[in-house]
């Protein structure tokens, strides 16, 4: 019988930082299909990446997926003390990231215009979401250290020139994570398994 994963948003109220808090991996799991959790195991196979303090991680078509670039960071950087992290969807799914981290035990403080804070295994992550149109957005960031990529290719494909502006974005030093695409820019590529992608096209490389 196949999986089903069922997403229900609820009035979370923001609790404060507690930089101590790990998250419940038993509740994270219920986030992911079986496969899909297991695969994440591959990524402490890699050697781990460096990024600089307060770093910026774009993750457009975000949608409520607040735990995969989360588990990345853990499971794929160096620790550092604070990131932050931008998510940009035409659906507005920040109810339902609220949601998500309190099921898995993290808790967070609150500000105006969708952004929170709470610490991720003792990193501070500064979270802004918005609901906008990414492919006139992108065009207003200035710099990438992180570009983080899921099931977004379709979507992608309304804009050709889309790749090349995010490689321009991105600096040096920076890496690029996608499930698909990006495969005509000289990026010092990482050698990973396939199975990190929906699509088996995984590429996770280095902009030099």
């Amino acid at each position: 019988m196949g999986e089903c994963i069922q997403f229900e948003e609820r009035e979370v109220k923001a609790k404060g930082l507690n930089k101590q808090a790990l998250p419940n991996k038993e509740e994270l799991k219920k986030y992911f299909f079986s496969e899909e959790w297991t695969n994440f195991n591959f990524l402490e196979q890699l050697p781990k990446q460096n990024i600089p303090e307060q770093a910026l991680l774009f993750y457009p078509g975000a949608g409520a997926d607040i735990l995969s670039p989360l588990i990345y960071l853990q499971k794929f950087f160096h620790p550092v003390k604070e990131i932050d992290f931008l998510f940009v969807d035409i659906n507005n799914d920040y109810g339902m990231i609220k949601t998500i981290l309190d099921d898995v035990g993290i808790s967070f403080t609150e500000k105006k215009n969708n952004i929170l804070k709470f610490y991720w295994y003792g990193t501070l992550v500064n979270l802004a979401y918005l609901a906008v149109d990414v492919f006139s957005f992108v065009n207003k960031i200035d710099s990438i250290n992180i570009y983080f990529e899921r099931a977004f290719r379709i979507m992608r494909e309304q804009d050709q020139k889309f790749e090349d502006k995010i490689f321009e974005k991105l600096k040096t030093g920076g890496v690029l994570i996608s499930d698909s695409g990006f495969t005509k820019f000289p990026l010092k590529k990482i050698d990973i398994p396939l199975e990190l992608s929906n699509y088996g096209e995984m590429i996770i490389g280095v902009k030099e």
